[in-house]
């Protein structure tokens, strides 16, 4: 009886061993979606960016179209009304309904997401980290910042929005893209 027992309360310890392992794995699954659900994201904004002139998208003094910040105000109250095939916008509204749709889609897909596109020559603090808001608008180097918040098995923050997560340069045609 004795035996039984002992060999009951090991196989609970390795019940309970295998449990958090399956935790930890499923927080490193969430992150790892949350990661190409961002590069994702990050790849079809610099398509959207190549797909116009760059009468739109000049990038010249930091000012372009597409240099956002999805944590400001949305410039379109009603990005979705230059979307589909009964519309008629011109360019400059349909770059900016496709920024706004791209927003909110980052907001939704990404867990506290946030995003950043700008000319950042250097995405890094000189302690290492990654920065919102650094922008120095020199060089050549579009960059387009992704960060998002994760959470530990308890519910506590495991990291938040205070940084991006990842930087994507993004190479469109020099032109584009060239400093003034």
């Amino acid at each position: 009886m004795v035996e039984v027992l002992v060999s009951l309360v090991i196989f609970a310890f390795g019940l309970l061993g295998a449990a958090g392992l399956q935790l930890a794995t499923l927080k490193s699954n969430q992150f790892a979606a949350s990661s190409a659900t961002a590069i994702s994201l990050g790849r079809e904004y610099a398509e959207i960016m190549q797909s116009f002139p760059s009468a739109i998208i000049s990038t010249t003094s930091g000012t372009s179209t597409f240099f956002i910040d999805t944590d400001t105000a949305i410039a379109s109250p009603n990005p979705a009304a230059c979307l589909g095939t009964a519309t008629n916008c011109t360019t400059d509204q349909l770059a900016t309904a496709l920024k706004e749709d791209w927003r909110a889609r980052v907001r939704a897909a990404l867990p506290g997401g946030r995003a950043e596109v700008c000319r950042d020559s250097e995405p890094r603090t000189s302690a290492g980290d990654l920065e919102w808001g650094g922008c120095d608008d020199t060089g050549d180097l579009v960059v387009v910042k992704l960060g998002w918040a994760g959470r530990n098995d308890k519910g506590e923050d495991l990291f938040t929005t205070d940084r991006p997560r990842m930087v994507m340069p993004v190479m469109g045609n020099l032109k584009d893209f060239a400093a003034p």
